[in-house]
């Protein structure tokens, strides 16, 4: 009961102003006569089918996620209070493992926090575009942690601080040593990260703060995903996962609202290689 309860408090904790955002933000929509309160239309647009299933579906597997974490429905792995062994863990991901360090810990969520609000260059675009922006973005936030919370739920995996003398015995108690892959910081961080850079782009093409836009969300997400490999939460296929998921959601999601998608790639372009996903800004 312990690994259930307190991390279905800590989602919530995390959750709570998505959905009232999520639910405020749909509310206005609905009551809006206006439809110029939607944007001008000449970059993203929004589609009440499109948007109604984008805004359902992912409140609907969060709201799942949250049941299933809740109620006594996942089965998870009794710790022992015996170390796990390195020996255990496959090759690649032994290159990065470390003790269980708080203030690290911290300063993950910090530079997490960092990259959420990292959106708000975006303020910059006119005023009848921040409704569309702010529902593409709570999709975008959605998506991206109801899949990867799908993931934690299914998967079950010892977070690197238990292979460690000093874990946290906190986290022990409340089940959340059990919820390594994937990394629900990176996740988000990326999300926010990739949502920037690619609505920004599509914004201001020609601006010459492209790349600094690009570079500073990028980087609060990887200095998040670093932080949590060093703060010993996890591990390296962690963060890799997290990062993937995350930069997904925050491309597709505004990818499928625009207004030309075969413009849509104009400018910043991501590519699939077979080391990894490439993203490409044309000048």
């Amino acid at each position: 009961m312990s690994c259930v309860y307190e991390k279905s408090k800590k989602l919530f904790v995390k959750t709570v102003f998505l959905f009232l955002f999520l639910m405020m933000t749909a509310f206005s929509s609905v009551f809006a006569e206006d439809f110029s309160l939607w944007g001008s239309g000449t970059v993203f647009k929004l589609s009440p089918v499109k948007d109604s299933v984008l805004l359902g579906s992912s409140l609907a597997l969060n709201g799942v996620n949250i049941i299933l974490d809740k109620g006594d429905f996942v089965k998870k792995d009794d710790f022992d209070g015996k170390l796990y062994d390195k020996n255990d863990v496959n090759a690649f991901d032994r290159l990065i493992m470390n003790p269980y360090s708080k203030g690290l810990d911290y300063l993950g969520s910090g530079f997490e926090t960092l990259a959420l609000v990292s959106p708000a260059v975006l303020l910059t675009t006119q005023k009848d575009e921040w409704l569309t922006l702010g529902i593409m973005y709570a999709e975008t936030l959605a998506v991206a942690q109801g899949v990867a919370k799908v993931i934690k739920l299914s998967v079950t995996r010892a977070r690197p601080y238990m292979y460690f003398d000093g874990y946290p015995q906190k986290k022990v108690d409340s089940g959340d040593w059990c919820n390594s892959f994937p990394s629900g910081h990176s996740t988000m961080a990326f999300a926010a990260a990739a949502f920037t850079s690619y609505t920004f782009c599509s914004y201001f093409p020609d601006s010459k703060l492209r790349l600094p836009v690009i570079a500073a969300s990028y980087s609060a997400a990887a200095a998040t995903a670093c932080m949590r490999l060093a703060s010993g939460n996890h591990f390296l296929t962690d963060v890799i996962t997290g990062a993937l998921i995350g930069s997904a959601s925050g491309f597709l999601v505004p990818f499928l609202h625009r207004v030309n998608e075969s413009a849509a790639t104009e400018h910043f372009l991501p590519e699939l290689l077979p080391s990894g996903v490439s993203f490409t800004v044309r000048m």
